[in-house]
């Protein structure tokens, strides 16, 4: 009887030794900050975050290279406009912003559906398939 009570005495040290040891390695892990993203500039409720500007750099720079220019000279471009650039995301976050105010998202899907219902009559002559390659070509279908 003795000896259970011996061996209950060092199990229960060795988990209260387990115990104090476990919280101060959690505690050390979540005391380390961690940026997962830099907030460039902030629109009411919404942000533009540096990933978001590398995002569209990174397109842009795209963009410039299928046109003709090299890759060196397509980032110094987007470089020196990284400010037209930043404004132009703010723009888009503005208007995305008043559009949702406005609730214009079933006026915009109207007139969307509209403009394809009169391209589609447009095209009646033309074969479906042979629509095909141009909607790839915008990205319409992959």
């Amino acid at each position: 009887m003795k000896s259970k009570f011996v061996s209950l005495g060092i199990a229960s040290i060795f988990v209260i030794a387990i115990l104090a040891f476990v919280p101060s390695s959690t505690f050390a892990q979540e005391s380390e900050l961690q940026v997962v993203d830099e907030v460039i500039a902030q629109i009411n409720d919404e942000v533009i975050t540096l990933s978001m500007l590398k995002r569209e750099s990174k397109e842009r720079i795209e963009a410039l290279k299928q046109s003709g220019m090299s890759q060196e000279e397509a980032a110094t471009e987007v470089s020196k406009r990284q400010p037209e650039l930043i404004a132009t995301l703010v723009n888009e976050a503005l208007l995305l912003q008043k559009g949702k105010e406005l609730d214009l998202s079933n006026e915009v899907e109207a007139e969307v559906n509209r403009r394809m219902l009169e391209v589609a009559k447009e095209q009646a002559s033309r074969p479906l398939r042979s629509l095909t390659p141009q909607c790839a070509r915008v990205g319409l279908i992959r």
